[in-house]
């Protein structure tokens, strides 16, 4: 064989070698996605299985890791026990020749309730006098210690009715025999309600019930009747409207905050509204308005989420709207002449491709596991507690490669998939959104995903289940007033009930250039108040 055949022989050989070696980097790393695809979808398996885990437990108070409540949950037929080998013998101790071995169980730490802090009332329990006097000896007994018990007491609120004495001054008989003088009456403390029998703390307890606890006005007439009062629906409606019409001017307090801040977030939830009793419904939405530089969150209520209702919400903002991606958003950015600009939402677009999973499942988990690096960055900034600016820094320095490489996979799907599966879907998502979902690199305060609206959602979805619609669109703003009170209260640690008896009563009279002070997160009760009843 000549040596110019066996070059090309030899080149031949290295040209296929380098493909093989190539095919062979190609399949290691789409394996290494997989893998950690598989790694993903496993842990959420787990969480999954965990938290059915624990609802079913609360619900029924079946436990599916106990041996046999797999089978009462399922069915005898779905899960079919296996007999044990020794079944046939007879337990131990039952012959001469058995050892009776104790049984050894998982010792559970007790369980105890934390009510120290709770009021404590002691109740002394004596022997009576003709009981003090030993069986035995038959000599006197004297007290020569005590033990204790405690024991929880829950006592129901009560319905008082509080009737003011209101003293009535005029001149001695004396001097009024000679002298005409009008009478003077000592004046009622200030009041909530002026014309309404109901107290500052019966309506902070009916606004609490309905929409901190989900307990309809329906049921608490219910609950008050059995307490032997009747106070109509219609009636309780009344006070609800009238007490968010007293709120108002404090959420709207707020609403400037988060405006003024520059940098919002929002989101929607439907909600039926009916319009007029019996009337037809027709199907409205009720908005979360918050901002990661504002303690607090703002709701509202509109008819329609059209451009003239967003822009209602959120007026001349002027800075960063953190939204899903909604049309009227981006409508909002381009008619504000470049003062305000979107920012889009990364849970939004992870949760598109994680959809997709099922359809394909290759390119679709690559996306996911090189999305969920990012939210690997921001998970590092929150445990450093990172500053804004530090913040920013951190993903200038990690964020670019990350994004080239969703960016380059996204490029390379387009255009091979279906126009109508879940992964065109995600890719057209990601691809209208991209200028939105890259803008978080200009700022370290822009979150990278809208989750803290879509939380501040749930309480609202829960709501709903109960008291299913909205009776009008004046009932739907109270709703969003009163909520938006109740769930400030809630993020600050403030005592809903304690805090509504309060500002009921002040904010008619408060300065509104201070009615600051009346928000949760500043809200400080008058000193030496008694609390309202």
């Amino acid at each position: 064989m000549s040596t110019t055949l066996i070059q090309r022989e030899n080149a031949t050989l290295r040209v296929t070698l380098t493909r093989h070696e190539q095919r062979i980097a190609a399949l290691e790393q789409q394996t290494v996605l997989l893998e950690q695809a598989l790694a993903t979808a496993a842990r959420e398996k787990q969480l999954l299985e965990s938290a059915l885990k624990q609802a079913l437990r609360r619900r029924t108070g079946l436990d599916l890791d106990a041996p046999g409540q797999a089978r009462l949950l399922f069915g005898e037929d779905s899960t079919p026990e296996e007999i044990p080998p020794h079944a046939g013998e007879a337990p131990d101790g039952e012959t001469p020749n058995d050892q009776i071995l104790s049984r050894h169980r998982p010792k559970r730490a007790a369980r105890t309730l934390a009510f120290a802090a709770l009021p404590h009332e002691h109740v002394i329990h004596e022997l009576p006098a003709d009981a003090r006097t030993c069986p035995v000896t038959r000599h006197p007994l004297v007290e020569v210690g005590e033990t204790l018990f405690e024991e929880l007491d829950y006592r129901p609120a009560k319905l008082t009715v509080l009737v003011h004495h209101r003293k009535v001054y005029g001149l001695a008989p004396e001097h009024a025999a000679v002298q005409v003088s009008e009478p003077v009456t000592a004046p009622l403390p200030p009041r909530a309600l002026e014309k309404s029998p109901a107290s500052a703390g019966l309506l902070a307890w009916m606004l609490v019930q309905k929409y901190r606890h989900h307990l309809p006005l329906y049921r608490q007439e219910e609950i008050f009747a059995r307490e032997g009062l009747q106070i109509p629906r219609q009636t309780q409606c009344d006070w609800v409207l009238a007490c968010a019409e007293l709120l108002t001017p404090i959420q709207a307090a707020l609403r400037r905050q988060l405006l003024d801040s520059r940098l919002l977030q929002i989101d929607d939830t439907p909600v039926q509204c009916q319009h007029g009793r019996g009337g037809h419904k027709t199907q409205a939405y009720l908005w979360v308005l918050l901002s990661p530089l504002v303690e607090g969150v703002v709701y509202d209520f509109t008819p329609g989420r059209g451009y003239d209702h967003v822009h209602a919400l959120v007026g001349e903002l002027q800075g960063v709207l953190v939204g899903d991606g909604y049309a009227v958003h981006g409508k909002l950015a381009d008619t504000s002449r470049g003062t305000l600009v979107t920012a889009g939402c990364w849970s939004h677009a992870l949760r598109k491709f994680r959809d997709a999973i099922a359809e394909s499942p290759r390119a679709a988990a690559a996306m996911v596991v090189s999305i969920a690096a990012l939210f690997a960055v921001e998970k590092e900034a929150d445990k450093l507690s990172l500053a804004p600016a530090e913040r920013l820094s951190l993903r200038t320095a990690r964020g670019p490669a990350l994004l080239a490489e969703i960016d380059g996979q996204r490029r390379a799907l387009l255009g091979t998939t279906s126009d109508n599966g879940p992964l065109a879907k995600a890719l057209t998502y990601l691809t209208n959104q991209w200028p939105s979902l890259v803008r978080f690199l200009a700022d370290g305060r822009i979150p990278i995903h809208n989750n803290a609206c879509e939380s501040a959602i749930r309480p609202i979805a829960v709501g709903r289940r109960n008291w299913l619609f909205a009776g009008s669109e004046r009932g739907g703003r109270a709703a969003a007033t009163i909520y938006t009170l109740i769930q400030c209260c809630k993020a600050a640690g403030v005592d809903p009930h304690a805090y509504l008896a309060d500002v009921l009563v002040r904010v008619a009279s408060h300065p509104t250039q201070r009615l600051d002070e009346l928000l949760p997160a500043n809200w400080k009760p008058v000193a030496g108040q008694q609390p309202a009843r």
